[in-house]
């Protein structure tokens, strides 16, 4: 793999955090784009480097804050025998650059001149509530990464739980937090286009894809299940974003009973 190959090596992932010699649950390879390798030829680059050029390959993303970290069949539900998965992830010891921007964020959630605050706080609360679709009616720690394949919902469910939790917010009045209570300004379909534009970003990050699970109340491509690079961002996110947060609860919970 010379440099120039290691570049688009690099392209590819960036564009879609994963890739898959043998993929699984029936998806198609990706074919190569104007100016972008294949699925097939990124794996058997990688697959096919010699130590000194993966050694290359880590230290160029690690430049970028990020880890090319690799699993074989076995290591998780999903992975066909014989296959390979590569996942793109950020490096939680290593510095963000500034390249990475939260724009495509603001851009897909905005519908009128929301501020960058108001539009972070729908985001924060839209993935608080996925991730309890997710983990909290499975029983699911985010640690539980195998899991990820029994980890579905439907648009009308997460759609259903936004509503419910502005209506608690609504009925807390002034007691509601002044940071919160932005969610309350929603007009018709506001609600529904914010679902829709989040889940197309978590689609678009290589998050969620659509499930071959059905039900009564499921259109077609309206059902989605985590991915394995979803639920390994999670886990990524619990030990190193969130776990303050449990420090922070038992910390209070010893107050308590003291």
């Amino acid at each position: 793999m010379n440099m120039s190959e290691m570049g688009e090596v690099v392209a590819y992932l960036l564009r879609y955090r994963s890739a898959e010699r043998v993929p699984g649950g029936g998806r198609k390879r990706r074919a190569a784009r104007e100016g972008q390798l294949s699925e097939r030829d990124v794996c058997a680059l990688i697959d096919d480097a010699s130590d000194l050029e993966r050694e290359a390959l880590r230290d160029f993303l690690a430049g970028q804050g990020l880890r090319l970290k690799t699993f074989e069949a076995g290591d998780f539900p999903g992975i066909p025998p014989g296959s390979r998965y590569y996942a793109l992830l950020p490096d939680p010891e290593l510095e963000q650059p500034p390249l990475y921007t939260r724009q495509p964020v603001f851009e897909a959630l905005k519908l009128r001149q929301e501020s960058r605050s108001e539009l972070a706080q729908w985001y924060l609360q839209l993935w608080l509530l996925m991730n309890t679709l997710l983990y909290t009616r499975y029983n699911r720690a985010l640690s539980d990464v195998s899991r990820y394949q029994e980890a579905t919902f439907a648009s009308h469910e997460l759609l259903d739980l936004l509503r419910d939790q502005l209506e608690t917010l609504r009925a807390l009045g002034e007691a509601a937090p002044e940071t919160s209570r932005v969610l309350l300004e929603e007009r018709g379909e506001d609600l529904n286009r914010r679902v829709r534009a989040f889940i197309d970003l978590q689609i678009r990050a290589g998050l969620l894809e659509a499930s071959g699970a059905s039900g009564e109340d499921a259109s077609p491509g309206d059902i989605w299940q985590q991915t394995l690079l979803g639920a390994l961002e999670c886990e990524q996110i619990g030990i190193h974003q969130l776990g303050h947060l449990q420090a922070l609860a038992e910390g209070r919970l010893a107050e308590e009973t003291a």
